[in-house]
């Protein structure tokens, strides 16, 4: 096996309302296998949710004991790889998962932004609570009428803002409490807490921070988050499945080749177990200044169209990249 490998740094869009806090950084990587047919994917690790350094992962990928991420990017360029080898596009077949709209500082978005994206064809927005749970109850009352879904994501920060999950929901607009269609993370998951939350408010919670050791059912969470980049997401999506939780596949803001990982992953998830993968989050418009790469996923309200190309995509451009041998 033959590895090389591309630094890339992904810059925050020009849009505050969609932007990335910050610049991104990661490795694309390119493995030969069996033959001289490259295969490639993307190492995209988050230290802030308790990833190694990049470099750690990347070290690990010529041993016999490589990280997680290392692991399933192997995985990924395996797959991709098979696909180039019979010139074809791992998209081929598939049915469309869409998309919900994402927005990394919805509190100060325009109302107008909000609106487009019910034009748009958008039935849903992923908001993030639980940095200025005041601001942010204000903020989504005043949405009240719009004809979207809410995806509420509190990250278990509200237990630390200073203001309960309880109270937060009590302060909103019937009418928006009505359209929150989940809510993720209300605290670190807990059983008994999350099942007395889920019964008490009438409320779907969907699980994605650290999912418990155990396999599921896990009480009180019905929806299951998956991050291919970070998880083993098929046998995660079969075990939630049988369990009876509905299913969830969203990108980790990773590179647009890591984006077209996850995207394939819904697809073929949802030609396995139908109607229980629910739309995804699965775009990532003006979350990062566009580059040769983005300019290949396109967008059609909230359908993605897989990149063109043999595998997962991105033929001409990897092609372009400069590429240094993993030493």
């Amino acid at each position: 096996m033959k590895i090389w490998t591309h630094h890339y740094t992904l810059q925050p869009g020009s849009d505050p309302a969609r932007a990335a806090r910050g610049p991104r950084r990661g490795a694309l990587i390119r493995v030969e296998f069996d033959d001289e047919t490259p295969g490639y994917a993307d190492l995209h690790p988050w230290e802030e949710f308790g990833h190694g350094p990049l470099a750690e992962h990347l070290a690990s990928l010529g041993t016999e004991k490589p990280t997680r991420l290392a692991s399933l990017a192997l995985r990924h360029a395996r797959t991709d790889a098979a696909a180039r080898r019979a010139g074809v596009s791992l998209f081929d077949g598939l049915p469309d998962v869409s998309s919900h709209a994402l927005f990394t500082d919805w509190v100060a978005t325009p109302r107008s932004q909000f609106e487009q994206c019910a034009a748009e064809g958008y039935t849903a927005a992923k908001l993030k609570i639980g940095r200025e749970p005041h601001r942010e109850v204000e903020a989504l009352n005043a949405l009240a009428d719009l004809p979207l879904r809410w995806r509420v994501d509190a990250n278990a920060s509200l237990t630390t803002s200073g203001e309960s999950i309880d109270t937060f929901l009590a302060k909103l607009n019937p009418s928006i409490r009505t359209n929150i269609e989940f809510l993720e993370d209300p605290t670190f998951y807990d059983a008994a807490t999350w099942s007395a939350l889920s019964e008490r408010e009438k409320i779907s919670l969907a699980l994605d921070w650290e999912l418990p050791s155990t396999p599921p059912p896990w009480p009180g969470a019905q929806i299951l988050v998956i991050k291919p980049a970070w998880q083993d997401a098929f046998p995660l999506a079969l075990a939630g499945a049988q369990a009876g939780m509905e299913l969830v596949v969203t990108h980790s803001m990773d590179h647009p080749l890591g984006q077209s990982v996850a995207l394939w992953t819904a697809m073929r998830l949802r030609q396995r177990h139908g109607d229980l993968v629910r739309d995804g989050g699965l775009q990532a418009v003006g979350l990062y200044a566009p580059d040769e790469f983005s300019a290949q996923m396109h967008t059609h309200g909230p359908r993605t169209v897989p990149p063109p190309g043999t595998g997962f995509g991105f033929d001409g451009q990897l092609s372009a990249i400069d590429w240094t041998v993993l030493s």
